[in-house]
């Protein structure tokens, strides 16, 4: 995602007071703001290469039915928003992405998805536990047989996710962000060389936005004499 188009706040923002400076504190702000949206940014760009799926009911109603009709035998992507508006839903746990592959052996891959390759330990063990237990109760009502996964999109060791969440996932429920786009069939390269591209963007955003500042033009000045 880009910084220039992130809202940051202009006024009573923490960043203003620790800077005492509004302007630098609205600076940082939307630098806050840019990496928060990182995340839902990346499920935004993986499902506008997908086959995605609207209502969650109707296409359990149509694989059951056998119909060939709307649903082949491919890959569909089913999101959290899409699985809560159904009666698949399980209240407390909503994992990021459903695949479905509509294949003789039916698979389910039930994805938490992960935009670093930074971990949060005092979560591994929370979230491995519901994916598991939504894996096991989704699987009873579904004519798939299910797998979940914790996929750190960013890193490509196997080694280092499973070490980083002190080994609370086996490695054969880790997934990198590679091997997920594999599975869906997109351009992982490509969704990786977008995102540089907006990261040199927001640095030169930056720098740019930093310089208007007069009094940190002025310190940066200060410095660089």
């Amino acid at each position: 995602m880009r910084m220039r188009d992130a809202k940051g706040r202009s006024s009573g923002s923490g960043y203003g007071r620790l800077f005492n400076d509004e302007r630098l504190g609205e600076l940082f702000s939307k630098a806050q703001a840019t990496v928060i949206s990182n995340g839902s940014e990346l499920e935004r760009i993986i499902l506008s290469k997908t086959h995605n799926i609207d209502d969650l009911e109707f296409f359990i109603g149509e694989i059951e039915s056998g119909s060939t009709k709307i649903y082949g035998d491919g890959v569909y992507v089913c999101t959290k928003r899409v699985l809560q508006k159904s009666r698949y839903a399980i209240k407390g746990i909503e994992p990021d992405l459903l695949i479905f592959l509509v294949q003789k052996r039916r698979i389910c891959k039930v994805i938490e998805l992960k935009d670093g390759d930074s971990f949060d330990t005092k979560k591994a063990d929370a979230e491995q536990q519901h994916l598991e237990e939504f894996s096991k109760e989704f699987g009873c009502k579904v004519p798939f047989t299910t797998e979940y996964y914790i996929c750190c999109f960013n890193q490509l060791d196997k080694d280092a996710i499973y070490i980083g969440f002190k080994k609370k996932f086996e490695m054969s429920h880790i997934m990198t962000g590679k091997e997920l786009c594999e599975l869906l069939d997109i351009d992982y390269d490509n969704i990786i060389q977008s995102r540089k591209t907006d990261a040199e963007d927001n640095k030169r955003y930056f720098i740019e936005q930093l310089l208007s500042i007069p009094s940190a033009r002025k310190l940066c000045e200060e410095y660089l004499r």
